[in-house]
């Protein structure tokens, strides 16, 4: 299932934004974040976490995405169909939710 929020602001700082991933990731023994400017309309951070899953690569990729909407503002997105949301969805949900109390936003249906 997909999740939503609205973060303060209207443009992307993303100063700011990769100083929450990487807050959030140092919250976790063995979470790391890249954190990618993949458009000018918005920033992806892509967390690795520990997972038993794929011994090979030994951690799951957790995608979460934010959105520069013009005057509507900012929103911060966990697309359940993204990396390995769906699989690794307890941790997508926490690290999430994580994000979101760092960058102060608030749930919104989309």
């Amino acid at each position: 299932m997909d999740r939503n929020w609205k973060l303060p602001g209207k443009k992307l700082d993303e100063a700011r934004l990769r100083e929450a991933g990487e807050a959030v990731a140092n919250q976790y023994e063995g979470v790391s974040v890249r954190i990618e400017k993949e458009d000018p309309e918005f920033v992806t951070f892509f967390f690795a976490v520990p997972w038993d899953e794929d011994p090979e690569q030994g951690h799951a990729e957790v995608e979460i995405t934010v959105y520069a909407l013009g005057k509507d503002g900012l929103i911060l997105s966990l697309e359940a169909d993204a990396a390995d949301n769906t699989g690794a969805q307890n941790d997508a949900d926490q690290i999430a939710e994580d994000l979101v109390g760092e960058l102060q936003g608030e749930p919104v249906d989309v």
